[in-house]
């Protein structure tokens, strides 16, 4: 029996139809289907493509790509299409995420902004407006929480990893504060090839926890429960398990509820309401309990509309076969002045801060397929990383080093200062010494009047830049999402249009092949 269709006139949204024909479809799909086969055959895998998965699309763009997708894949394409790591997914996993209802929080695509955040809330209220579906006649269960194995290290069971060093890579003067870091493997199983990210668990800002409680007139002894069902000491649960460098709309809707002062609880609604300004971005929980100081509500309530601290992504910065026991990272200390008091990165801090040498931290190995040196050791490979956009091209050469790879290597690095800011300074000199960076183009932008940064190198060596991408190579970019990778990604279309002799459409064409033929490749956060 065929599957009836709804009617256009039927009181739904398009998508609202075009969910329910597709349940509708499998309901009677099954009814009319004979038995099973007792072995049945496995299903073709199919790549699915993802359109929308270019940062260079303006978001409605993105969400007309994505139209009569699924729920997750328009959350996804409401991201910023970056990969970034730093809500401690990439875009799929996190609409994914979002999608099976594991993670809660709307607001962590930082690149995206309050136009990603909104347009998820508008994919979460549109869904949660349809029929829920059933299994074989009965609610779908909860999804359950993966099953922890003994000895198997990943996202829900962190190795704790012993600091063995924290060193600054910037020399004294710098404005900057670049660390590398160490952590030891040793034990764990853990495996990682170069290109692959390090999750790690961070804890919160000990002073900003103490300062939330004591806003809060709570000493941090008292019982909580967290998002898992955990019962801890508030402090415990605040260090560890929630977000408290910004303002969830729970919290801001809970203080508002309980300010006494009827001024601030207006307030408080109107920022709740507005979707163009709304709560401050760059707000934390200490902030909004300072400036409504008439609006307090019990810890275990405050922590109950928290969202759950996630993991930081961070690219490797070392080669397993040069260091088989260890991971390096490249960290970049976030620390500056707002509203009278010091902000604090979360990991970074944590990382440089709080932790000491040898003290344990939870690391898991996150691969990126997307982000990979080529099989073939005699391609040749351009690398675009400045400031702590180095990270993974470090890796890189001591891969294509210890292997000997006989392609050759091609380097643009970039940072402020030459003599403050020149990371793994020695490192790159020696393996421009040793011929395994066949070329090494360097871009400090204040060591001049006029600022200079590596899509400008890139432009000055456009031709020789042509001749290797013509003759295979693999471009590679790490480093600032919302300024610096759009800005080599302009630079290399201008490169391939102007040197390759063709049209600006036609250069788009090229470049796209290479994304497609896995030669133009992105860590960008």
């Amino acid at each position: 029996m065929p599957a009836p269709l709804l009617p256009e006139t039927a009181p739904f949204t398009s998508a609202q139809r075009s969910w329910l024909n597709g349940f509708f479809a499998g309901v009677f799909g099954l009814a009319s289907s004979p038995a099973a086969p007792a072995t049945p055959a496995a299903p073709p895998v199919v790549e699915e493509d993802f359109p929308w998965h270019d940062p260079n699309l303006k978001l409605d763009e993105r969400m007309k790509l994505a139209e009569g997708k699924p729920p997750e894949r328009q959350m996804m394409a409401a991201m910023a299409q970056l990969d970034c790591g730093a809500c401690g997914y990439v875009c799929k996993t996190y609409s994914e995420a979002i999608a099976n209802g594991e993670e809660k929080d709307l607001t962590k695509c930082s690149p995206g902004g309050k136009d990603t955040s909104k347009k998820l809330k508008e994919i979460v209220a549109g869904r949660k407006a349809l029929p829920v579906a059933e299994a074989n006649g009965h609610a779908k269960p909860a999804k359950a929480k993966p099953a922890v194995r003994k000895g198997v290290y990943d996202r829900h069971n962190p190795f704790p990893a012993p600091l063995l060093e924290a060193r600054p890579l910037n020399a004294t003067g710098s404005e900057k504060d670049v660390r590398y870091v160490a952590f030891s493997l040793r034990g764990s199983g853990l495996k990682y090839d170069v290109g692959d990210a390090l999750g790690l668990i961070p804890e919160n800002d000990p002073e900003l926890v103490e300062a939330i409680l004591k806003a809060l007139g709570v000493r941090g002894d008292e019982v909580v429960t967290v998002a898992d069902g955990q019962e801890l000491h508030a402090f415990d649960a605040l260090a560890r398990h929630c977000v408290i460098t910004k303002v969830s709309d729970d919290l801001a809707a809970l203080l508002a509820g309980r300010a006494t002062d009827p001024s601030e609880a207006a307030t408080l609604k109107t920022l709740i309401e507005d979707d163009v300004e709304g709560i401050p971005a760059t707000w934390d929980v200490l902030d909004i309990l300072e400036q409504f100081s008439s609006a307090r509500a019990p810890v275990a309530d405050v922590v109950a509309t928290l969202p759950t601290l996630q993991p930081r992504l961070y690219s490797i910065s070392s080669s397993l076969k040069v260091y088989p026991e260890e991971v390096h990272l490249t960290v970049g200390v976030v620390r500056y002045t707002q509203g009278g008091r010091v902000r604090k990165g979360v990991a970074s801090n944590f990382i440089t801060e709080t932790l000491r040498t040898r003290q344990k931290v939870g690391v898991f190995v996150h691969p990126s397929s997307g982000f990979r040196l080529p099989a073939d050791g005699n391609v040749p490979v351009i690398m675009v990383g400045p400031g702590t956009g180095i990270a993974p091209f470090r890796a890189f050469l001591q891969e294509r080093s210890i292997s000997g790879a006989a392609g050759k290597n091609w380097l643009f690095f970039g940072d402020q200062r030459r003599e403050y800011d020149f990371l793994y300074r020695d490192e790159m000199e020696s393996y421009t010494n040793a011929g395994v960076l066949t070329r090494f183009d360097l871009a400090f932008s204040r060591d001049q009047e006029a600022k200079v940064y590596v899509q400008h190198k890139m432009l000055e060596a456009g031709e020789e830049l042509w001749k290797w991408l013509e003759a295979g190579a693999h471009f590679y970019v790490c480093g600032d999402a919302r300024r610096m990778a759009l800005d080599v990604d302009h630079a290399l279309h201008e490169v391939v249009r102007q040197h390759g002799k063709m049209s600006a459409d036609a250069a788009k064409e090229y470049i796209k092949a290479m994304s497609k033929d896995k030669r133009y490749q992105r860590d960008v956060y």
